[in-house]
This record gives C-alpha cells, sequence and structure tokens, in this order.
C-alpha cells in the first residue's frame, strides 16, 4: 500500500544567507561606509551622522546587504565609544552616538554590538576631565599616561553609574545585539591590576544594568571568567589572528610568544570559559587586520581552524581592505562560523480531515559550529488562497540546537480556518511577536520572506 504521506528533501545551498547574530562584522563603520584606508583603524566610534551610502539593504529581511568591494557581506556592526564623549559632563549623559548608530542599523540591515569604554590606550582617549581632576588616578605602567586607580571606590561608582545609565536607556532595545562587559585597562581588555572582589563587583554593575541584553565578557584578566558565573553571556578575544613573531636574545622567532599559541589556548580551555560557547557567542577581533596576516606570510587555514574549534559565532577584521587571494576562504569561514541550519527532510501527512490534525516530522541539521542565541519559534505556515495561518512549536526552544541533528515529531491541529482543498505548508524560524520568519534555512526553496517551502496536502 503506499504511503499516505507527502515527504519533502529541500535541496541544501552554502550561499550566503544574511541571517542574523552571527558572520562578518563591520567596525566603527556600517554597510557600504568607505573602508579604512590600507591597514589603518580607529578606536573611536563614529560620531557624524548621516553619512554617505549606498541604496538602503535589507539585511535583516534575507537580502544581501550592501556590501563594499574588498569586504564581505555582515549583519553586524561593532562600534565603541570612549567615556569621555558619552559623560562630558559629570552625571549629564549624552547617548546620541548610540541612537543614531542604532538608526543607522536600521537603515543598513544591521544590529549593533556596542563596547563603552572607560579609557585607551596613551595617545588616545583619559577618562574625563571631570573623573581625572578630582578622583584617584596613577600612572599606566612606566608612561606618564594616568588612569583610574582601579580597585577605588570612587572607579567603582562613576564608571558604574555611567553604565547602569547606558543600560536604563538601550537594556533590550531590539536591535542592541550585544553589550561588550569591559572595565579593566586600555579599552577595557584587561591589563590592570584589579582584585578579584572589585571584579565581581563590577560584574554585578553589568548585571544590574543590562538584564536582558546578550553580554560579551573580555578575555584577560579574568573578567570572563568571573563576569560569565555572576551573569552569564559569551566572551571575546581582541587578537584573533596573532602569530606575530618577535623573538628575542632568548627565544628564537620562530618560537616566541603569540596569541594562537600562547593565549587563546589555554585561556578558551580555562574552567567556566571552555562550554561557554554552548549558552553563549564567541567574538574575535582581528589582531591586526587580515591584511598584515597576509603580508607577514601567516597560515590562514591553521588561524581559521582555531576559529571554528572555538565555535565563533561573529568575526571582526576591523573593516579594512581583505586580501583578494583570501577573500573566498572569509567568505566561507563567515559563512560557517556561527549556526547554519539546514532542513534535511519534512514528513507529513498527504490528505487531513477538515478540523484534525496531522502528523509532522522533520530532520534539521546544525551545520555551523555554535547554536543561536536570540530566542526564535519554530513554526509551520499554512497558506491556503490568500490566508495564512502560523502554528508556532511554543515548547521548542531553538537555542538548544547545537551542532548535529535535531528531529522534531508533532501532532499538529490545523488551523480551523481552512477549508477542504489544497493547503500550501511552509517552515520558518519566527519572531514570537511579528510571527515573522526571521532566520532562513540552509535551503534553496526559501521564498523571499525567509519561509521554506515544505510542499502541498489536501484538508478532506
Amino acid at each position: 500500500m503506499a504511503e499516505q504521506f507527502v515527504r519533502v528533501r529541500p535541496p541544501a545551498t552554502e550561499a550566503y544567507l544574511a541571517n542574523p547574530h552571527k558572520g562578518c562584522c563591520t567596525f566603527q563603520n556600517f554597510n557600504g561606509d568607505e573602508l579604512f584606508p590600507a591597514t589603518s583603524w580607529s578606536e573611536a566610534g563614529p560620531t557624524e551622522f548621516p553619512r554617505p551610502r549606498r541604496p538602503r539593504p535589507a539585511g535583516l529581511g534575507g537580502e544581501i546587504p550592501t556590501v563594499i568591494p574588498g569586504y564581505l557581506p555582515t549583519t553586524v556592526a561593532d562600534c565603541r565609544w570612549f567615556w569621555d564623549i558619552m559623560e562630558p559632563q559629570q552625571g549629564r549623559c549624552d547617548f546620541s552616538v548610540i541612537e543614531k548608530s542604532l538608526e543607522t542599523c536600521k537603515q543598513t540591515g544591521q544590529t549593533l554590538s556596542f563596547r563603552a569604554m572607560a579609557f585607551g590606550a596613551p595617545t588616545q582617549a583619559a577618562v574625563p576631565k571631570w573623573y581625572g581632576g578630582r578622583y584617584p588616578m596613577q600612572r599606566y605602567h612606566d608612561s606618564d599616561f594616568l588612569v583610574p586607580v582601579p580597585d577605588s571606590p570612587e572607579y567603582l561608582e562613576h564608571w558604574g553609574n555611567f553604565l547602569r545609565q547606558l543600560g536604563q536607556r538601550f537594556d533590550g532595545h531590539p536591535l542592541i545585539e550585544n553589550c561588550t562587559c569591559a572595565y579593566m585597562g586600555p579599552w577595557g581588555e584587561g591589563d590592570a591590576d584589579m582584585s578579584d572582589a572589585q571584579k565581581a563587583r563590577f560584574s554585578e554593575v553589568y548585571k544590574e544594568a543590562f538584564p536582558r541584553t546578550m553580554k560579551i565578557w573580555q578575555l584577560g584578566g579574568e573578567q570572563a571568567q568571573i563576569g560569565i558565573r555572576a551573569t552569564g553571556g559569551g566572551w571575546r578575544m581582541d587578537s584573533f589572528g596573532d602569530l606575530w613573531n618577535t623573538g628575542s636574545d632568548a627565544v628564537s622567532l620562530d618560537a616566541a610568544w603569540n596569541h594562537h599559541y600562547d593565549f587563546l589556548p589555554e585561556a578558551s580551555a580555562a574552567p567556566g570559559v571552555v562550554d561557554i560557547w554552548k549558552t553563549g557567542p564567541v567574538f574575535m577581533e582581528a589582531g591586526g587586520v587580515p591584511m598584515n596576516w597576509y603580508q607577514r606570510g601567516f597560515d590562514l587555514d591553521f588561524i581559521l581552524q582555531q576559529g571554528l574549534k572555538c565555535h565563533m559565532s561573529y568575526f571582526m577584521p576591523k573593516y579594512t581592505y581583505l586580501p583578494d587571494a583570501w577573500i573566498e576562504k572569509l567568505d566561507r569561514f563567515c559563512r560557517r562560523i556561527g549556526y547554519r541550519y539546514v532542513f534535511r527532510q519534512a514528513k507529513f501527512e498527504s490528505k487531513v480531515p477538515r478540523g484534525g490534525q496531522t502528523a509532522f516530522d522533520c530532520w534539521i541539521e546544525n551545520v555551523g559550529v555554535a547554536p543561536i542565541y536570540r530566542r526564535y519559534e519554530f513554526a509551520l505556515r499554512f497558506r491556503q488562497d490568500d490566508r495564512s495561518f502560523v502554528v508556532p512549536f511554543s515548547d521548542v526552544d531553538i537555542r538548544t540546537w547545537l551542532p548535529g541533528d535535531t528531529w522534531l515529531l508533532r501532532s499538529v491541529p490545523l488551523p480551523p480556518q481552512l477549508r477542504t482543498g489544497l493547503v500550501e505548508l511552509s517552515a520558518g524560524l519566527i519572531d514570537g511577536q511579528s510571527r515573522e520568519a526571521k532566520v532562513s534555512f540552509a535551503n534553496t526553496t526559501r521564498f523571499k520572506d525567509r519561509w521554506l517551502l515544505l510542499g502541498k496536502f489536501e484538508v478532506i
């Protein structure tokens, strides 16, 4: 007897999908902006808006965003700003640079990953003048550059108050991708002598300020270990790709210290960090820029393999021109990092009584290296003539879809509004409020609205 089921195996694709919350990022810029010249970049985030840009893309709607030659498509903009421009007068915060960046992201099909930094390195921004002239400061190493005393209660109070105001304004904003938590040393990257007790206090500040925002913790100085333990979140390294070998009188050139051999494997395997990728994202910023790697003859395959092994979701190469000889490999790498869901098979009944229910099962494979960390719902869409009905699987949490296989088996009630006749069935990963599909499956039979066509059945 013939099967009374529709069985469909949608063709997979390796194409770029313009999916959110993963992949290559712009830096201090947005889709369509001119690249930084040569191998330079700025540590100071954008302050002038609007900028000249190309026609508006629709990256968050599934179309490929505007891409400037020499770079890759992205749905995430990574920006960071210093404290002094956002609180130039004590207690009077000006967050217009972030507000305007979010407006720009809406135009460019991106979300905003951001970091607020208390100060930079020598020759860069110091703390606001009102702080530096009134509260405890010390020399940074042997330079004349003055920085806050890390363990002082004044630094905790005033930088902490600023972070609370920042969170009060932006926590939970739909276009905020994540917040990098950074409070130790220049750019917040960990180069400071701070007690574990003070680190724990700052962790509580971020927990209070950003309860709904994904927090990314800087590797270095145990910020990540203490912060993740207190608040959850993911981790970030800002020297990905660093194979620099300077050598010395005691150590040969090929055995000199660098981040990929002496920092990343130890830090990423530390207790409290090694399994974090299962619940919080891994963000890698290029050490230097990829053109530096290329000019120095670095082993790109080795660098990228280490990123995949660490279950990366974001790669930020500082928005500089990518080497022509490497751009295809970097493109494939950015498509693979994070999540990538291939819909392998679906099976459902070919004829269903009106008002009844259909047996439905499907196989979805995550061929990426990490899960998604934002809540979306798996749903079926029943479409008949000009009417559509969306049925979410509210008990399915796609954030648990680690690399590998997911099998769903359900008995799905038909929407009572369906009449007798043919019904088109599609699958989607939807926003729970709008019920619009927001994440594309890596299959070729997608509609422009990101729903994946599975086939048709008959209501009898």
